[in-house]
């Protein structure tokens, strides 16, 4: 009887196999400090109600093979019901023997998990039990009322996340939870809805062929495949028996993305590379020594089982360590409550800090993450020995850019697009703010083996090409800086080299007058010879004109031809003589002897690459 009641208490842990309880020194006085921390101040917020899948899916009935429920007679109540369908005869006893066949025939708007008999007899079997006289009457109430949920939960308005049941058996008296899943077939824990909607005059039965127990907190880890990596963790530092222990316990939950940015940032394959004393020392950085709810979390240092204290900041969300989000709350079981987190926690003690490490720990580059992950570009940021500077676009930056391309994730973006796009945002240098000016710096992106040039402006704020925001300056990591953008930035053609600086916009508007801009934003090479505001001043006056608009298209289109010319042609390729421009028929002289020289123009500044040519900047318009 003592062996039934333990398995009972602990859950399916017991499945898995017996595990060492380990000794966690700290833990007695770690949980006192939070103890005082958390009761010291409550400043409440709320979330929305826990929910691992935003999709609402509603059940399907199970396989062909079931027998079906009869359909009830509305004034029929659920006992009533499981009584007539003659499968439910030890669920019913099991409810008389704990004192719960009235309630279930009275209380209104309950939704039953209703375990068939042979999921009675399976139970029985696994824990050595001959029949529920081997079962007390307060077990079976335990696991009974873990099998009620105390509203209507018809199966079009469940979705996958967690639901409170009436079992309150956890460290404050909270509801324990369900999980319910209902992605790939229904199910709830480890157990398959096989019936749905099984109505009743005082609640809805759905059916299910396993019986539920109460649930520690890694049972209810081990029932949600978006835990299966930190499960194999957990299993791997030998933490299941501890955390199977009486707690209670806090843990906050990284998902499986989670864990693989993780494995990413480090540029490892996966839980194999990670030593156990490295992983106990991560897990148990997730493990808060108390039964925290939500509405119960504050502002502040928070110590963990490990020794270890991490930071708890509430604006809205509720962040850890200033960058670590918490996306789902509130999931309870017998021994502690889970949290869901979109990264791993990692001890200071093990940390680097490095421009990956930077933007796998912060929740808002997780698309970047992605991104870096998808163009194996990882190791790149992740390279302690490098010196960059990584001008980082956020969530909304790159959710901004999918939606102007029409994409509906990086998935549609080619891996190689990706790449050029994501070796832009980088230098090959530490550039911190104050060493920023206003000129080209060349990226790591490359276009005919050359670096792509990025336009810095710096103002009042710093600007990139004319139209993205620096935001946040100066993150500092081990191999460099970042800096935070609100735009992606795409490697520019020549026209929008243009476009960037303010003193090419008489050029521009030219270029946009003759109809160029699409003939000059194709596949290239170009090489552009660019004439200044200041230069085309003087072609104006010369002209006795007052600008642009005293000019025709017709009258343009030359003047602007004979400034390309075919092919990537940097300043170090170009040699004396004349060189053909695409205005049919007509060259340009350079002149090497003194600077560069174009005709009479000089080149002031040279080699702005861009994606589809090179630009060279000179003080004078060129007339064919």
């Amino acid at each position: 009887m003592k062996r039934v009641n333990e398995l009972l208490t602990r859950g399916w842990t017991a499945l898995l196999g017996e595990f060492h309880l380990i000794q966690l020194k700290t833990l007695n006085n770690n949980q006192m400090k939070t103890n005082e921390f958390f009761k010291k101040t409550k400043i409440r917020f709320n979330l929305l109600p826990v929910l691992l899948l935003a999709m609402v899916i509603g059940f399907t009935s199970c396989n062909d093979d079931d027998d079906p429920m009869p359909e009830p007679e509305m004034e029929q109540t659920i006992v009533d019901v499981a009584a007539e369908a003659g499968s439910f005869n030890v669920l019913i006893q099991a409810a008389q023997k704990a004192g719960l066949a009235d309630f279930l025939s009275t209380q209104q708007n309950i939704t039953v998990f209703a375990p068939t008999d042979d999921a009675f007899a399976a139970l029985l079997t696994d824990l050595g039990a001959s029949s529920l006289d081997d079962l007390d009457a307060a077990t079976l109430a335990a696991v009974l009322k873990y099998h009620v949920v105390g509203d209507l939960a018809y199966s079009n308005n469940l979705s996958s996340g967690a639901v409170a049941t009436l079992n309150t058996d956890s460290p404050d008296e909270t509801p324990l939870s369900l999980l319910v899943n209902v992605g790939g077939g229904v199910m709830v824990n480890d157990a398959n809805v096989t019936t749905a909607d099984v109505m009743a005059s005082n609640g809805v039965i759905h059916v299910i062929d396993k019986v539920l127990l109460p649930p520690t907190v890694v049972d209810l880890a081990t029932y949600s495949e978006n835990f299966s990596s930190l499960v194999s963790a957990v299993v791997k530092a030998d933490l299941a028996g501890a955390l199977s222990g009486d707690g209670p316990f806090t843990v906050f939950a990284p998902t499986n993305d989670a864990f693989a940015a993780l494995f990413a940032a480090l540029e490892i394959s996966g839980l194999d590379a990670v030593s156990v004393d490295d992983l106990t020392s991560i897990l148990t950085y997730h493990v808060v020594g108390d039964n925290v709810m939500s509405n119960e979390l504050s502002a502040g240092s928070v110590a963990a089982i490990s020794g270890e204290e991490f930071e708890v900041t509430i604006d809205g969300d509720v962040m850890l360590n200033g960058t670590i989000k918490v996306v789902a709350t509130d999931i309870q079981g017998t021994n502690g409550v889970i949290h869901v987190i979109d990264a791993v926690l990692v001890p200071e003690t093990q940390m680097s800090n490095t421009i990956a490490d930077i933007a796998v720990a912060n929740s808002e580059f997780s698309i970047l993450v992605e991104a870096l992950m998808k163009a194996d570009l990882v190791g790149a940021v992740a390279d302690s020995e490098a010196e960059l500077t990584v001008f980082a676009p956020t969530n909304d930056a790159f959710t901004a850019l999918l939606s102007a391309l029409g994409a509906s994730s990086l998935d549609d973006i080619p891996v190689g697009t990706l790449t050029d796009i994501l070796l832009y945002h980088v230098i090959g240098s530490k550039a911190m703010s104050t060493d920023l000016a206003t000129g080209y710096f060349p990226t790591l992106s490359t276009f005919s083996d050359n670096n792509v040039s990025m336009y810095i402006e710096v103002g009042e704020g710093v600007t990139i090409n004319g139209s993205t925001m620096v935001t946040t300056a100066d993150i500092e990591a081990d191999n460099g800086v970042i800096h935070v953008v609100d735009k992606v930035i795409l490697p520019p053609s020549v026209v929008d080299i243009a476009i960037a600086n303010e003193n090419f916009s008489t050029l521009v508007s030219a270029v946009v007058k003759a109809g160029l801009v699409d003939a000059l934003s194709a596949e290239g090479p170009f090489t552009v010879f660019a004439p200044t505001n200041a230069a085309f001043d003087a072609l104006f006056a010369d002209l006795g004109v007052s600008g642009i608009d005293d000019l025709t298209a017709e009258q343009l289109t030359p003047i602007l031809m004979y400034h390309v010319v075919s092919g990537n042609v940097l300043s170090t390729d170009l040699m004396d003589g004349e060189v053909p421009t695409l205005k049919e028929g007509s060259n340009i002289t350079v002149d090497l002897s003194s600077g560069v020289k174009i005709n009479e123009s000089n080149v002031v500044a040279a080699d702005v690459q861009g994606a589809n040519g090179v630009v060279h900047v000179i003080d004078k318009v060129l007339l064919p």
